[in-house]
């Protein structure tokens, strides 16, 4: 008798353990990293909406960017299902084993989630793997979250570029040594 329950006990908790890991299935999001390498309009203009929803209208991107930084740099998506959440360009700097960091971007709804982190941890890796040393960026003075996030990356501020994309337009630059 006791031997029955404890197969009746088994069995029941094996059936709880499958529902909540159906549950936990259900809920978890697919997240993938993809290397777009094909300069296809759908995925382009979709980037370029990510851009300026992300810089509120004053996106880095527009079509004949984004085809160039994909055919000739190195541009990298986060989905989370089947929507685009987070990009990163690079470009390689000529006659060297170093990259600059054009741009990276988060939707403003998926922030603060992890998704800046795991792009640039994943593609980090991927680009040391090719042979790369460096990686140089610039970013605004003002823009103390991005700067945060890439000394926690690493990165070491070089220098302060007065009026880098026009007069009063400063920028600090970053670099890392992969």
């Amino acid at each position: 008798e006791d031997l029955d329950f404890t197969k009746k006990s088994k069995s029941f908790f094996c059936d709880i353990i499958k529902i909540l890991r159906l549950l936990i299935a259900r809920r978890k999001k697919i997240v993938e990293l993809i290397h777009i390498e094909n300069p296809n309009f759908e995925i382009m203009q979709k980037i370029i909406e990510l851009e300026e929803s992300a810089f509120e209208g004053a996106g880095n991107v527009d079509l004949w960017i984004i085809k160039a930084l994909i055919r000739y740099g190195m541009v990298f998506v986060v989905k989370e299902g089947d929507k685009i959440v987070c990009i990163v360009e690079y470009m390689q700097i000529f006659n060297k084993k170093s990259l600059f960091l054009y741009g990276i971007s988060t939707l403003k709804e998926y922030r603060h989630k992890g998704y800046a982190n795991f792009i640039l941890n994943e593609t980090e890796k991927i680009l040391k793997d090719l042979g790369y040393t460096e990686i140089e960026l610039t970013v605004a003075p003002e823009n103390q979250i991005a700067i945060d996030l890439y000394k926690k990356h690493g990165y070491k501020q070089e220098s302060f570029l007065k009026d880098e994309y026009g007069t009063g337009v400063d920028r600090f630059m970053m670099k890392k040594i992969l």
